[in-house]
């Protein structure tokens, strides 16, 4: 564990006595979780960042902590739910689950807890990646970089590339994570047309490719079986994941129409609730107009903290969440100090 994450985790249990106060304050607001993959480092075959994974024996201590605090509810109840409603009577704010991507992971490690606890949770799907066997361009971008981390000091002289994207990415150097973690910051105001060009351009520059042998996505299948175990929830994260920042409202509102359309499709959402989830959490107030325009009930972000029962109507395509992940809420108490809000 890295040192700051030690220190919280010491400091963290200490202020989890507050509990009963802090959430007493908070029976007029909700709280959404914001969940990624639910796997054990060591069994993806690409380097994980730390923002985007819970080990499944942390997550159960989650759920077990979640379910003794809070009332667990679908996003479609907390879309329901009115400034004049009694939204705590037992003293417990409500609180919804939702993973965004739609790995496969989560048929393996977070649905047979989910299913087991009897607690709910709502799954946003790129309908692209669903049943395939593509990969986001993060994970392109981590095996890339791998790669090159592991041959840097070969011996061969490269001409600088002419792409800045390239050479920028390049020239960082350092541990994995920090070496992911900085390239993916780099290109995420680029379309996904030009990402994929600078992952292509350094992994011939390298001599090395992209390819993950396992697939990382949910099978309709999976998704069906799920879906009328009444536990899981659906939702769209577009069609092709796009950072919606970054393309023209056409392209916008065809990646929101096909998505909507396909979930409608496959039976896994009905026309009356469809919530969404924005890629990377990008949008302005035009795009979150254009969600709604599109016939989308909700829109969560990944702006973190609570969200107040008084600007529901109104800010329902705006709603903020929690990112959950393992570095950051390893223990009930670090989870809990993330909860609130200290870190």
């Amino acid at each position: 564990m890295k040192l700051s994450l030690f220190i919280k985790n010491i400091l963290a249990h200490p202020l989890t006595s507050i509990d009963r106060i802090f959430y007493n304050k908070k029976r007029n607001h909700f709280v959404i979780m914001m969940y990624h993959r639910i796997i054990y480092k060591d069994e993806t075959e690409i380097k994980l960042q730390d923002g985007m994974y819970t080990n499944p024996d942390t997550f159960k201590k989650h759920l077990e902590y979640l379910k003794n605090k809070f009332n667990i509810v679908s996003l479609q109840y907390i879309s329901s739910i009115k400034p004049t409603k009694n939204i705590a009577a037992d003293n417990k704010p409500f609180c919804s689950i939702t993973f965004d991507d739609g790995w496969k992971d989560f048929y393996e490690n977070a649905y047979p807890i989910l299913k087991l606890y009897n607690i709910c949770a709502t799954v946003f799907l790129p309908t692209d990646y669903i049943g395939t066997s593509r990969i986001f361009w993060t994970d392109k971008l981590s095996n890339v970089l791998q790669k090159i981390n592991c041959i840097r000091n070969d011996g061969m002289n490269r001409k600088i590339s002419s792409n800045e994207y390239v050479k920028k990415i390049e020239s960082i150097h350092g541990r994995i994570d920090y070496m992911l973690d900085t390239a993916a910051e780099i290109l995420k105001s680029l379309t996904i047309e030009d990402i994929e060009l600078v992952i292509k351009e350094l992994a011939m520059r390298w001599n090395v490719d992209y390819d993950i042998k396992r697939k990382s996505f949910l099978s309709w299948d999976e998704i069906h079986e799920m879906h009328k175990s009444g536990v899981i929830y659906f939702g769209s994260h577009t069609k092709s994941h796009h950072i919606l920042t970054t393309i023209p409202e056409e392209r916008i509102q065809d990646e929101l129409a096909q998505s909507k359309d396909k979930l409608l499709f496959e039976n896994v959402v009905t026309p009356e609730f469809i919530p969404f989830a924005y890629p990377n959490g990008n949008y302005n107030d035009r795009i979150a107009k254009m969600v709604e325009e599109a016939g989308y009930n909700l829109a969560v972000t990944t702006e973190k903290g609570w969200n107040s029962v008084s600007n529901n109507n109104g800010g329902l395509y705006k709603l903020k969440r929690i990112g959950i992940h393992q570095d950051m809420t390893s223990t009930n108490a670090m989870l809990a100090c993330r909860i609130y809000g200290i870190y």
